[in-house]
């Protein structure tokens, strides 16, 4: 049981019940792109500092393929340009957002996360954080990447630079894949993040761009990118210890655990009962585990060097 807890909304958009939407869908974000072989070169310009909010036309952000919810998404992809600055929307907070236990988990890794990278974006890439809000809705909800639904999971968008949560998907997480606990939950929140913290960057514009002049490897890019947010939400964990929020040295193992069920071959296992490497967009629970592990372990962002080691 971590001590990470908040009943202050401040960052949170409740649309729980509203419903709506409107034809699209995010299909393009939940994989299936065909790569194999070869190595992996790091785009130019990686990971340097520097552009704040760029052009992004990749959504490579889902925390997880659309299979692990039993169903996809019809529609094709949004493709727009991201906004210049954040587009953080208060106007559906609700100050009852951060009432539950459940709730009061999620909104305290919103909070925890944000002040962890508003602090760090600076002294590790010379960039400031771009604040943003983790969006709470059920059934369906209208995002700038297309209609999202509860099959989606969470996941970024780097269009409205918001993250959205079904908190229903935390109970499908645990009864169907055996990942419970607070920081199992507050690992995917920080892993969202960590794709804000790639767009603020300017990451997935780069990524898109290797896509799309390397498309052989196009899924090897979007693994690179998914466990580099695994790294980075290593890290706030590493912050997170330091500061005395985790009850024991053990809670770290609900995390881990988490990686390991949200690895696409984990997740093929379980619902086709195939593993088909070539297919996967966002890497194995083993790599999943080891990137984070490198993240928590090192305290160190720049040590999420996926793009020059994942193969």
């Amino acid at each position: 049981m971590t001590k990470i807890r908040s009943s202050d909304a401040g960052r949170i958009q409740d649309r729980r019940g509203q419903g709506g939407g409107f034809p699209g869908g995010l299909g393009g974000m939940l994989g299936g792109r065909s790569g194999s072989g070869g190595g992996f070169p790091i785009p130019g310009g990686l990971l340097k500092g520097g552009g704040g909010i760029v052009a992004v036309l990749v959504m490579a952000a889902v925390f997880v393929l659309p299979q692990l919810l039993g169903g996809g998404l019809s529609g094709g992809t949004q493709i727009a340009g991201s906004p210049s600055g954040a587009a953080a929307d208060s106007s559906t907070a609700n100050d009852d957002a951060c009432s539950t236990e459940l709730e009061q988990i999620l909104c305290g890794a919103t909070n925890d996360v944000s002040e962890y990278w508003i602090e760090q974006l600076p002294l590790s890439f010379g960039v400031e954080y771009v604040d943003t809000q983790t969006v709470f809705f059920s059934g369906r909800t209208t995002t700038g990447c297309g209609e999202a639904s509860s099959q989606t999971g969470p996941f970024y968008c780097p269009l409205d630079q918001l993250v959205y949560f079904d908190l229903d998907f935390l109970v499908q997480l645990q009864d169907r894949f055996d990942a419970s606990g607070d920081l199992a939950a507050q690992y995917i929140v920080a892993h969202e993040f960590g794709h804000h913290v790639q767009n603020v960057l300017g990451i997935n514009a780069q990524v898109r761009e290797a896509q799309q002049s390397d498309p052989a490897r196009a899924n090897q890019y979007s693994v690179a990118l998914e466990l580099q947010a695994d790294c980075f939400a290593g890290a706030w964990a590493h912050d997170a210890a330091a500061r005395g929020q985790f009850d024991s040295s053990g809670e770290i193992q609900e995390a881990l655990d988490a990686a390991a069920a949200v690895g696409d071959d984990a997740i093929q296992r379980t619902t086709t009962g195939r593993v088909e490497p070539e297919s996967w967009t966002h890497g194995s629970s083993a790599q999943r585990v080891e990137w984070f592990r490198r993240g928590y372990d090192t305290g160190d962002p720049q040590s999420c060097t996926t793009f020059s080691e994942v193969r």
